[in-house]
């Protein structure tokens, strides 16, 4: 969880370091060290900011050994294509740095780029085009379409209408820390994450890939900071909050 440049990691914290301003150079290294023993390497290149905004943590074998060449020859059967007309969504890995390479490397810390590109095709306006062209036929033939008849002239009018469609493009970054045993994945989305580890296991046969178990959840240990009025060092109380009810309809007061 990041907040500002601090970094909590349950049961342990890590703590951030100040990031060292770029000068000739193209990127930007930022230390982290997980509980005073792990010590992290962030890369912001290019003069693009690169800085996971999420964290989504899972476990791989300490160390696990694996080098860039070997996981380029693993993504690369599933690369990035642009999708035909007719199709809504596609997704496979892209260049981090926008050139041939589909892993970036460097000291041995991975970093690899999931992406989607999704046809934006309203079903509103599927449904209004639908609707006129039914009318049209009707009025041909003299009676109303059935269930059937509507369902294909429905697939009928999304074929047509989806090489008009605009596209959305989404890229999710994923970072490996081979020499520690970590898998990051930058989305807030569990949704998205799933995406990203479904391709991964379908990219990398037996993906040796585990969940992150912790000692005290970051609501349990956010609300005991609350009720004692106490942080840890690093964070700060101040004076707004929301809470958020667990139940249905997740009433919020602020």
């Amino acid at each position: 969880m990041f907040c500002n440049r601090q970094v909590c990691s349950y049961p342990n914290q890590c703590e951030a370091e100040n990031f060292i301003p770029a000068c000739a150079a193209s990127f930007v290294h930022a230390m982290w060290s997980l509980a005073g023993a792990v010590s992290y390497r962030m890369v912001r290149f290019a003069r693009t900011p690169m800085w996971f905004k999420n964290l989504q943590l899972h476990r791989l074998p300490i160390p696990w050994s694996v080098n860039p060449e070997q996981m380029e020859k693993w993504l690369a059967p599933h690369a990035f294509q642009l999708g035909s007309s007719v199709e809504m969504q596609t997704q496979g890995w892209a260049s981090p740095r926008d050139n041939d390479s589909l892993v970036y490397s460097i000291n041995r810390q991975m970093l690899l780029v999931f992406r989607t590109e999704k046809k934006l095709l309203p079903a509103s306006v599927v449904n209004q085009v639908t609707k006129a062209r039914a009318l049209e036929v009707e009025e041909q033939q003299g009676f109303k379409l059935g269930r059937k008849q509507m369902r294909e002239l429905k697939e009928q009018v999304t074929d047509e209408l989806l090489p008009r469609a605009f596209s959305i493009r989404r890229d999710t970054r994923v970072w490996i820390d081979t020499v520690h045993g970590w898998l990051v994945i930058d989305a807030a989305s569990q949704a998205v994450a799933d995406d990203v580890l479904g391709l991964l296991v379908k990219s990398i046969d037996q993906l040796p890939l585990s969940s992150v178990r912790v000692a005290q959840s970051p609501v349990a240990a956010m609300t005991e900071w609350l009720l004692s009025g106490d942080a840890p060092a690093g964070f700060t109380l101040d004076q707004d909050t929301e809470l958020r009810s667990a139940a249905q309809g997740n009433a919020t007061v602020r």
